[in-house]
């Protein structure tokens, strides 16, 4: 017995001696409390009160557990409630989406579905819409590279009651909207492909989104307050805001239409369970939501615009810092929240930033991941794809390249050239100098200087952001990583400040054309003159100035939640109403220069001009989708 003793003891000293030393050496590369609130309390002060952020949770995991949970400022400003991480419901937006991948990632390992399988097996109340006879895959929805037309008509409802099941709002998106590239062959981000990706979990598992989360991710992962049905009565939910004349302006809450791509709301404290179980093997507290080798697949680079780049995975970006460290992310805007879950495999080490306001220059969110790893050591492999090229020919890249995003069918087409913008790239000598309103920028003209990396590769030499150049038939294309391509200038009629040039220049002559009428009408009456009848002119104008003021004041900002029928199909349609009218105008002039030779020339051309000019500006129109008949 003695001997069994000493030797049981021996053995668990030895055991505990060892756990001991494994800790201890883990101690150099481990973030302390006091580390992470040293170098972010005063970092987080500093930027909510200039970028006006009334709040902030930041949550820091390490292992298998938290090391560091905080709340800075108000969820609700008129109630003056804290933002606390393990109490305050907080929107993630497209966080959702990882999550959403992890699913599809568990119905894999059950052999329902394949990532390589075209999704249309899947589906039975419809199909999607084949490009050139080629089938979208899981694959390609997951890295956003399916192809799609992108979303931007009725993604959300402004109200529960208006909000329609994913199902329905992918029928009528597919059947307007259908792909427009090739799958597989460029990233574009997509929150349609999300939310198909959802739908086919609801295909496949005959069971909701919400009923399939609730038992396979968020119950294991002791999530209770984790729900993709947003609940306007929780009192533990988070206000967001918008700092507009000196005030916080509270803003309304939205309903997406497609669930898995965004509708996620969650305290985040039990979110950073989910960063735990994708840093351990797929493992939370024992409950295993996914085998380690899927966890791998999910993290593994799945596609890259560039040989050189990191690219994505499923439901995660990769990316590495400015010392080679590899990182996992992802990002959520919906509603002025804005969220960032980022995780560094090599140390285990999970981050998660949401706030209830959006930053107006580079997003908090990034500032602090940003300087939570430098407080990292650095690796002591450097990432290979720093090598710059030994004698990069720069001229060919320098041209004026044009962003002008939208959809190519459907509603919204007309924000291809509303929000245009240009990006000239130079030749620098040894580097690339742009100029432009970049994606993730302050929102106004910056020039940035960037670093060859490799071949058609460049590093910003201050931020550490990838852009790419590729030519394409005959046609130069520049990427910015994890974000958007955009093409060489197009040709003058195609460009959007022509295209704007001519809505707004056209648009505003019929004002004036009123105001002239009118004070035509005034001279008459001051000089007592008979008044002439409102003529064809007059009425045609009236109606395009109305459709205008309506579009601008109400069709624009509303065409994410959908148009109801009384603006998709009658209001849209008052300009056939002039156009019908110019057409009449057109046969009566004809008509009475055939019968009155001694009418004026001028006044004959005059109303031919409005007739060409009515017609041509409802054609206008109608090419860009702004009626209710669409041309694509």
């Amino acid at each position: 017995m003695k001997s069994v003793l000493i030797v049981s003891v021996i053995l668990w000293m030895g055991t505990f001696g060892t756990v001991s030393a494994a800790q201890a050496a883990g101690t150099d590369d481990a973030l302390t409390q006091e580390q992470l609130e040293e170098t972010l309390t005063p970092l987080l002060n500093k930027i909510m009160e200039a970028d006006h952020i009334p709040g902030t949770a930041v949550v820091v995991t390490e292992g298998e557990r938290i090391v560091f949970s905080k709340g800075y400022g108000y969820a609700d400003v008129g109630k003056q409630l804290p933002v606390d991480p393990g109490h305050t419901v907080m929107r993630v937006g497209s966080l959702t989406k990882s999550m959403t991948a992890a699913a599809v990632m568990q119905l894999k390992e059950q052999g329902k579905v394949a990532m390589d399988q075209d999704i249309n097996t899947y589906l039975t109340n419809f199909k999607v819409p084949l490009y050139h006879s080629l089938p979208i895959t899981l694959h390609h929805l997951l890295t956003h590279t399916a192809g799609l037309d992108e979303g931007v008509y009725h993604l959300a409802a402004p109200s529960a009651d208006k909000a329609v099941p994913a199902e329905t709002f992918l029928q009528q998106y597919l059947a307007t909207q259908p792909p427009v590239r090739e799958p597989g062959t460029e990233y574009a981000y997509s929150n349609p492909g999300a939310g198909l990706a959802g739908f086919l979990i609801e295909q496949v598992t005959g069971s909701t989104l919400e009923a399939y989360m609730q038992r396979n991710l968020f119950g294991p992962l002791q999530m209770p307050s984790a729900s993709l049905i947003h609940q306007d009565s929780d009192p533990d939910m988070a206000k967001s805001y918008q700092y507009e004349k000196g005030s916080f302006q509270e803003i309304p809450y939205s309903y997406p239409n497609l669930p898995g791509a965004g509708a996620l709301s969650v305290i985040p404290d039990e979110l950073a369970h989910y960063m735990i179980a994708l840093l351990n093997e797929g493992s939370y507290q024992g409950q295993h939501i996914l085998k380690q080798a899927t966890v791998e697949e999910m993290q593994a680079r799945q596609f890259t615009e560039h040989p050189g780049v990191e690219g994505v995975g499923y439901g995660l970006f990769r990316n590495r810092t400015g010392n080679g460290i590899l990182t996992l992310s992802h990002t959520g805007d919906i509603d002025g929240f804005a969220a960032k879950m980022q995780l560094i495999p090599e140390h285990k080490l999970g981050i998660l930033v949401v706030s209830n306001a959006e930053s107006p220059g580079k997003p908090l969110r990034d500032q602090v991941t940003d300087a939570i790893v430098r407080l990292l050591p650095a690796p002591q492999i450097q990432d290979p794809a720093v090598a710059a090229p030994s004698t990069p020919d720069l001229e060919q890249y320098a041209r004026t390249y044009t962003m002008g995003l939208g959809p190519q069918h459907g509603w919204g087409k007309w924000f291809r050239w509303l929000g245009g913008k240009n990006f000239e790239v130079q030749n620098a000598g040894e580097t690339l100098r742009i100029t432009g309103v970049f994606p993730e920028g302050t929102g106004s003209e910056e020039s940035k200087t960037y670093i060859p990396v490799r071949e058609g590769l460049f590093r910003d030499k201050e931020s550490g952001e990838l852009i790419s150049f590729h030519q394409q038939a005959g046609v130069w294309k520049l990427t910015f990583i994890q974000g958007v391509t955009i093409e060489e200038k197009p040709a003058f009629l195609q460009q959007p400040s022509t295209l704007l040039a001519i809505y707004a220049g056209i648009g505003l002559a019929w004002p004036v054309m009123i105001l002239i009428a009118v004070i035509r009408s005034l001279l008459r009456l001051i000089r007592r003159k008979k008044q002439q009848r409102l003529g064809h002119a007059a009425f045609i104008a009236v109606i395009f100035s109305i459709y205008l003021i309506g579009q601008l004041l109400y069709g624009n900002s509303q065409v994410i939640f959908g148009y109801p029928a009384w603006y998709a199909l009658g209001f849209s349609s008052l300009p056939f109403l002039a156009a019908a009218a110019a057409i009449h105008l057109g046969i009566q002039t004809v008509r009475h220069q055939q019968q009155n030779t001694d009418e004026k020339r001028r006044v004959r051309y005059g109303r031919y001009l409005l007739v060409v000019m009515s017609l041509g500006y409802t054609f206008f129109l109608y090419y860009w989708n702004m009626l209710s008949v669409h041309f694509s």
